[in-house]
């Protein structure tokens, strides 16, 4: 199968600008999400291949699956056609 593989970098600036535009808590909480994932890039960026891959498993792993889960949670709050949607 294939799997459809996006841009950190694009998700996280749409969160941004709904967070700067709006106030949005949504995009605050997403923001803190990312700072996460970063956060754990940032530690490994040195790192040989592999204990980066050992790293982001153990570690960004868990966060982008719970990214991933709140995601669904608050799709099913927001309106369709709403800034946030």
């Amino acid at each position: 199968g294939v799997t459809e593989v996006g841009c950190m970098a694009h998700a996280r600036r749409k969160f941004h600008e709904l967070w700067a535009n709006h106030g949005s808590q949504v995009g605050e909480q997403a923001l803190k999400f990312f700072g996460e994932l970063y956060d754990v890039e940032r530690k490994v960026a040195k790192a040989h291949s592999q204990a980066r891959l050992e790293a982001r498993r153990r570690r960004s792993r868990p966060v982008a699956d719970a990214l991933h889960q709140w995601m669904g949670q608050q799709r099913q709050k927001i309106p369709d056609g709403s800034a946030t949607a």
